[in-house]
């Protein structure tokens, strides 16, 4: 069988479990992994988490990585921002591989940037276009989950009236630095609401214009909002301890909005501690209305406490075959093969 090879670059969350996917696949080689932390960087790359050895030392070299001979290389490293939260030093980094020649897949929410940054999404695909390889951002929420699976859902349906993705997780054992963002324990009252949610809805509202693109919808206006939600008692997390009062959780709603009415709905929740602080929901579902009255689908385990980046990894992972051989350029998972897992 001939195996893909496969660049890893970022060594977090979810660059831990694409080398454990990774090295259980057949048809996916490890070449090179690439990260910053100078506790990873020098050893193996299976060895930093506890895996076994995948022969791939740990390099903080992504220049010196991708003149090595790869398909791929999927990228995990944090989004960067420049001036006016343009995204202009993440384009730079992804430029990287894809100007050496390298197909580049990657979780970072560059995601619809037609619509959201116009300018910064024809410099990635006249990049990937000109070094004839593709970029696939799989999106967020997590991958396939936000635009894929309600898309394809909306096939079953002889008209739509309104589409809600709802989704969250439990940050209780989260202890990824951007978590800091939600201040779980903090004093709603000084709380920049407004500043988070322009960072939410940067992350996720492109797959509400996806979604209403693939349907056929031209929104009138698209609209967020974000609610805080504090703590009914004391509650641990990984973090330290939210007092009663203080911030436990948010819901964030993301609608594409016409003649008035929200068609096409993101509800994206982060809390802490969901097993005792019930409000708000972090229950995962699609549900749509219209022709039939109304399909639900509900979809459990999709962010465990344990795993919860796993369901993020897989459809990144899973999507190497198609990008491989898809078109130059940037790509988007609707318009690939179905992706289904690897061998």
């Amino acid at each position: 069988m001939d195996k893909f090879k496969v660049i890893v670059w970022g060594l977090g969350n979810v660059g831990r479990a694409a080398i454990r996917m990774i090295q259980s696949k057949e048809s996916l080689e490890l070449v090179a992994a690439v990260d910053s932390d100078p506790a990873k960087i020098g050893k193996d790359a299976g060895e930093v988490f506890g895996f076994s050895k995948t022969g791939v030392v740990v390099t903080d070299d992504i220049n010196a990585a991708v003149k090595l001979a790869a398909d791929v290389v999927l990228a995990y490293i944090p989004l960067r921002r420049g001036k006016g939260n343009v995204y202009d030093p993440s384009i730079d980094d992804m430029m990287i591989p894809l100007a050496a020649g390298k197909n580049v897949i990657t979780t970072i929410p560059l995601y619809y940037m037609q619509i959201l940054d116009p300018h910064n999404y024809e410099r990635l695909d006249q990049c990937a276009k000109a070094h004839g390889v593709s970029f696939l951002p799989t999106g967020l929420l997590p991958g396939a989950y936000a635009s894929y699976l309600p898309t394809v859902l909306a096939g079953l349906m002889g008209r739509v009236d309104h589409l809600l993705v709802q989704s969250g997780e439990d940050d209780q054992e989260n202890t990824a630095a951007w978590v800091k963002v939600f201040n779980y324990g903090g004093d709603p009252a000084t709380f920049p609401s407004a500043m988070l949610k322009d960072i939410i809805t940067r992350y996720y509202v492109g797959a509400v214009y996806e979604i209403g693109d693939r349907l056929g919808l031209k929104f009138d206006r698209v609209e967020s909002t974000h609610e805080l939600f504090t703590a009914p008692t004391d509650l641990k997390f990984v973090g330290g301890v939210a007092k009663q009062g203080t911030i436990s959780g948010h819901r964030f709603e993301m609608s594409g909005i016409i003649n008035g009415q929200k068609i096409i709905t993101l509800r994206y929740v982060h809390k802490i501690c969901d097993d005792k602080n019930p409000n708000p929901d972090i229950t995962n579902l699609i549900r749509i209305d219209g022709l039939p009255s109304t399909l639900e689908t509900r979809i459990d385990g999709l962010m465990p406490l344990d795993e919860s980046f796993v369901t993020s990894t897989a459809p990144s992972v899973n999507a190497v075959p198609q990008v491989v051989s898809a078109a130059p350029g940037v790509v988007y998972a609707l318009d690939l093969p179905t992706i289904v897992p690897v061998q």
